[in-house]
């Protein structure tokens, strides 16, 4: 190669470099592809963590910490509601370009003056960093369009008011007025106390029981419900100041322990006013607030819905062995769908009323310990981790005689009640 080529392409090098070096602020700018009908932002939801909105002296901080929103205005800091943050985002997501004045188009500030984006004191900011710190100017032809300026950039856009009238509200719009601000498939305790009564249900696995004032299985749909509600009562307004709770004497009190949260979330109710109003305090979140009389129905709980009415819970294949008043058997591998029919039936029965299993209750309703036993028995044929071979019981019922409210009283060895449920299931059982 001769000198004239080496010092040509040496030219084309040199070159090469001054362009990327004085178009890298074009390049990397997000600008550049913002045309008419380009959305405004483009960034995933889910990568952010901060959002700021400023209307004049007043700032609305919302910030992402353990997983749960936060909002703050200089002086309080509190739970954001969910919705609210994403109706942000969704705000954001959706802004169009529908005009653009490009920067070198304007002769002086004048221009951007013009626009009202100047010296704006409304903006919109992701935070994180991003070159997303917008600022909004007057309104367009159409009122629902306002022109728009990001930061350190001439360009302006009109876009679509919306994130101009989100940062126009005031902080306690996008606080959560969730009475208990959790998720109820994290729910691993509730309590709920009524003057001087208390329920309580206690998640094990997949399976709630009632805890208190008894302890017995709990309906899981009846839980599904209770947590539902709860997650559904809103309080209508935060009380003067919004602060510390003011002290009051609780009439109901709502306890949820939350898988993840280091404290129990808790709700405290005083009596309704001659309005049907109802103060309350809300800690952790440290806030006392106002609930109308009807939203505390959902934390009204009836010890007798929650509880399970299915009379056993089991697995037809546990079942290999089952013995009956009288003397008869069935045995897996001779009577497997009788014994499927059986199990069916005992999942579907539902128990009408419970009474508490003291010796005479027990002796009126025929239950008497030389009467006759329902016995469902696992049978294991070799040994195992869990358990050695041979029989274990699954249920055993002690069977009363037929009432004349048309039940038939059962009774489990230990168990503090005794359960009535349908007379017609002695037809499921083989006759002696």
């Amino acid at each position: 190669m001769n000198r004239a080529a080496t010092l040509f392409l040496l030219l084309l090098a040199t070159i090469a470099v001054v362009l990327v070096l004085t178009t890298e602020q074009f390049r990397t700018s997000p600008e550049w592809k913002l045309q008419p009908g380009s959305r405004l932002f483009d960034v995933d939801a889910e990568t952010i963590q901060d959002i700021r909105l400023q209307n004049g002296d007043r700032t609305v901080m919302l910030s992402q910490r353990d997983g749960r929103w936060i909002v703050s205005d200089g002086s309080v800091d509190d739970e954001a509601a969910p919705e609210a943050v994403r109706a942000i985002l969704r705000a954001a997501e959706d802004t169009l370009v529908y005009d653009r004045i490009d920067g070198d188009e304007l002769a002086d500030d004048k221009g951007l003056a013009a626009y009202g984006v100047l010296k704006s004191g409304m903006m919109f900011d992701f935070g994180n960093d991003r070159p997303n710190k917008l600022y909004f100017g007057k309104s367009g032809a159409d009122p629902s369009r306002v022109y728009a300026l990001f930061h350190g950039s001439r360009t302006v856009y009109l876009i679509d008011d919306k994130l101009m009238r989100l940062a126009m509200l005031p902080p306690d719009a996008f606080r959560d007025r969730r009475v208990v601000p959790m998720d109820p498939e994290k729910v691993s305790e509730v309590a709920i106390r009524d003057k001087n009564a208390v329920v309580s249900l206690k998640r094990d696995g997949d399976v709630w029981r009632i805890t208190r004032p008894i302890s017995a299985p709990a309906d899981p749909r009846a839980v599904e419900e209770l947590l539902a509600g709860l997650a559904r009562m809103r309080f209508e307004e935060f009380a003067v100041g919004g602060g510390a709770p003011q002290e009051l004497e609780s009439d109901i009190e709502i306890r949820v322990i939350e898988e993840g949260r280091g404290e129990p979330l808790v709700a405290s109710f005083g009596a309704a006013s001659a309005e049907g109003k109802v103060a309350g305090r809300l800690e952790p979140r440290g806030v006392s607030v106002v609930i109308g009389e009807d939203s505390l129905r959902a934390a009204r709980v009836d010890l007798d819905s929650l509880r399970d009415r299915a009379l056993l819970r089991v697995n037809a294949d546990f079942i290999d062995l089952v013995r009956f008043p009288g003397g008869a058997e069935w045995r897996r591998g001779k009577e497997d769908e009788k014994i499927a029919e059986l199990a069916k039936a005992l999942q579907q029965v539902r128990v009408q009323r419970f009474q508490a299993a003291t010796p005479s209750a027990l002796e009126e309703a025929g239950i008497t310990g030389t009467g006759g036993v329902l016995e469902l028995v696992s049978v294991l044929s070799e040994n195992t981790p869990e358990a050695p071979a041979g029989e274990h019981p699954v249920a055993a019922f002690r069977i009363g005689k037929p009432q004349d409210d048309g039940t038939l009283p059962l009774h489990a060895a230990g168990a503090p009640e005794i359960v009535f449920i349908p007379a017609g299931f002695l037809n499921a059982l083989p006759k002696p």
